[in-house]
């Protein structure tokens, strides 16, 4: 049983309890008022009678009859009947002029049971009929002009408590649905959440690319019901991969060249978009995977990093599917927090394939033990490059030696670590301006008159540069001041330069995944898994010291439009645009978060409700101002903001500025819509 019909059937569960309560209350209520000794005797019997009616309706009506009998309308059916007893009630003591008649309106009271306004209308109806035909009745019969005054009187206050009722009805009718919407809304997000944070928990633990793609196979196998999974992540074409299976076994996989260019995976990779294939027979997918894997629906899914197609996932089913945009989501929820652990385990893997072409030359470094050793226990780049140098200058008897590193835009090259009587050496602007840089080989000064010279350093005695390459990449170089008695061995200081970048490099690497685990690849803005730890931060400051925080939710308007008018291309410039936006216009301290495809976070950390107002109105101006300088990013924000205050669990700010978000979006678009700030009393803010 799916969660809709478990929450239907608990409503009609509910339903059913409620009006079998309300049927033998007003039955005891109307058997009670039978007994009363001022109730005269042609009412008693009118009183017993209906009472009856009513006990044996309920007995009948909801321990006889089947529950599925009638169907949807049968609380309405029940309801109508209940009124006609009413009706009869009405007939038996008095008419119109009943002084019973409060007990007529009561299956119309009872009808909000229900929470639906067709049984409080169907209901009326029967109660208005019965009341007009015995009005009639006894104006026809009676000829009596009061009884007539006090009928429609009674009229119109039975038209009146029906209105009540059907606007009643219609409001919890309303609320129960918004309620129940918002509340799949939240499970969606909640089971995104999930997933997302367990697969990158099992992914942080990995260590191979098969233990990799296994992790991956089993978060989306729990989470989508697939029977086969496939990662693609060699470029450039992504033709070739591995795959895993329900049996566990992983193999190469490698794509069949011959198929046309309008496959999925490369429609998926060259459109940066999730391709769903709901039947595989009427796709350019290859006979062998249809019928070796059985490929019968599959989704194709892009991992991106940094706005480029790093990687590709594909999912299979054995039997054709309609794959849901919950599934679909689900499967980009996965990519996603799958592609900074595929983009670290490439570099790793370019960085262990320099490693093992270095490996041939591992014995020219063999008196370099002592530098291998200490480089490992270096703890930043400055303490990495002073270990290098004191290393490389004792092991090769050196009177000085300094290593320079390339800052990572390789704009500079700047001297790190320096050991001996090292002379000064200065920053140099441009790396490429480095001869041994320039040349990528051993460059060696013996005399004033060699035809070239490091133009940054003054002649001594002799020198020579070599640099430090690591993945084709020059990250740095060695500058070394030998004399007569130093041992300098070109073929050995080659592989401490070697061994020294490729420490510079793996340290970079491992810095860079660690900083695209927790942003954004297309934006630049932090992502979710940074959300969690800064919004616990900044509330855990604000309950312990009351230093307030604000939370800004914003939503692009007319993305769609752009993507539909210029492509998506244009669509991630905007959003790229809107990125650059925040930055410039918020404050430095403020956390610019990309929670979605067009939703983002702005949390503002000692900031009161105005002032992130403010905020909010001087990045939507921005935003407008943006898209009328280039209409093919022209887009406009819609922005909530919430304000934590004592007693508010940091979800419940961040769900109030999604409800103040909603507000914006419904009440236009392109608008900053704020909660209403808390009187000095006290008391819950309302929205503005």
């Amino acid at each position: 049983m799916t969660a809709e019909h478990r929450a239907r059937a608990s409503y009609e569960r509910r339903v059913r309890l409620a009006s079998e309560a309300a049927s033998w209350g007003i039955g005891a209520a109307i058997l009670g008022t039978a007994a009363l000794p001022s109730t005269d005797p042609a009412s008693r019997i009118g009183l017993l009678a209906c009472s009856v009616l009513l006990f044996l309706f309920a007995t009948l009506w909801f321990h006889v009859f089947p529950e599925t009998w009638l169907g949807r309308s049968r609380f309405a059916i029940g309801c109508g009947i209940t009124q006609v007893i009413a009706a009869i009630l009405l007939v038996l003591t008095g008419g119109v002029d009943s002084r019973y008649f409060p007990y007529y309106i009561l299956p119309i009271l009872a009808t909000v049971f229900g929470m639906r306004i067709s049984g409080t209308l169907f209901t009326g109806t029967i109660a208005i009929v019965g009341y007009v035909a015995t009005l009639i009745g006894e104006v026809v019969l009676v000829h009596e002009p009061a009884m007539l005054d006090i009928g429609v009187i009674r009229f119109f206050a039975l038209l009146s408590v029906i209105a009540m009722t059907a606007l009643i009805s219609r409001t919890i009718q309303e609320t129960r649905f918004t309620l129940r919407q918002r509340s799949e809304e939240l499970a969606s997000q909640n089971v995104e959440l999930g997933v997302a944070r367990n697969t990158a928990l099992a992914l942080a633990r990995v260590r191979e690319l098969h233990e990799l793609v296994r992790v991956i196979y089993e978060a989306a196998k729990n989470s989508l019901a697939i029977d086969r999974l496939y990662l693609f992540a060699r470029q450039p074409d992504f033709a070739d991969g591995y795959t895993i299976g329900p049996d566990g076994g992983m193999e190469e996989f490698h794509a069949d060249p011959t198929l046309p260019e309008d496959t999925p995976r490369r429609r998926a990779v060259r459109e940066k978009r999730t391709v769903a294939v709901n039947d595989a027979r009427n796709e350019s997918i290859a006979p062998r995977v249809r019928e070796h894997h059985h490929f019968a629906a599959g989704l194709f899914v892009p991992l991106i990093q940094r706005g480029e197609v790093i990687g590709l996932v594909a999912v299979s089913s054995h039997e054709i599917r309609e794959w849901t945009a919950h599934e679909i989501r689900l499967a980009e929820v996965i990519a996603d927090a799958s592609a900074a652990a595929v983009a670290s385990f490439l570099a790793l893997e370019e960085v262990r394939a320099q490693s093992e072409r270095l490996q041939a030359r591992m014995k020219v470094l063999e008196s370099m033990d002592n530098l291998v050793d200490s480089l490992g226990l270096a703890t930043d780049e400055p303490s990495l490059a002073q270990t290098a140098a004191r290393s490389i200058q004792q092991g090769f008897h050196l009177p000085a030696a300094t290593v320079l590193f390339t800052d990572p835009s390789v704009a500079i090259l700047e001297p790190i670590g320096t050991a001996g009587k090292a002379t000064a050496h200065p920053v140099v602007n441009g790396p490429t301006s480095c001869p041994a840089i320039r040349s990528g080989r051993f460059f060696e000064v013996k005399s004033a008159e060699d035809p070239v010279v490091c133009p940054f350093m003054p002649f001594r005695s002799q020198y020579s540069c070599l640099p430090l390459v690591a993945g084709g990449d020059s990250v740095g170089a060695l500058f070394l001041e030998p004399d007569s008695e130093s041992l300098l061995d070109v073929a050995v200081v080659r592989g401490a330069a070697d061994r020294v970048a490729l420490s510079l490099a793996t340290r970079r690497v491992l810095e860079t995944a660690q900083r695209q685990a927790t942003t954004d690849g297309l934006t630049g803005l932090h992502n979710r898994h940074f959300l969690a730890e800064q919004l616990r931060l900044m509330h855990s400051l604000a309950a312990r010291h009351a230093q307030p925080y604000s939370v800004v939710a914003l939503d692009v308007d007319g993305l769609k439009t752009v993507n539909d008018t210029y492509g998506h291309e244009q669509g991630d410039l905007a959003l790229r645009g809107l990125a650059n936006t925040l930055r410039r216009t918020v404050r430095a301290s403020d956390v610019g978060v990309r929670t979605g495809g067009d939703e983002f976070l702005v949390l503002m950390p000692q900031s009161t409700l105005e002032e992130a107002r403010i905020a909010a109105e001087r990045v939507r101006e921005a935003v407008d101002a943006q898209g009328r300088a280039d209409p093919r990013i022209a887009i406009t924000v819609s922005a909530g903001v919430a304000s934590w205050r004592a007693g508010r669990s940091a979800e419940q700010v961040l769900e109030a500025a999604d409800l103040m978000l909603y507000a914006a979006k419904r009440a236009g678009k392109d608008r900053v819509m704020a909660e209403v700030s808390l009187a000095p009393a006290g008391g819950d803010a309302g929205a503005a």
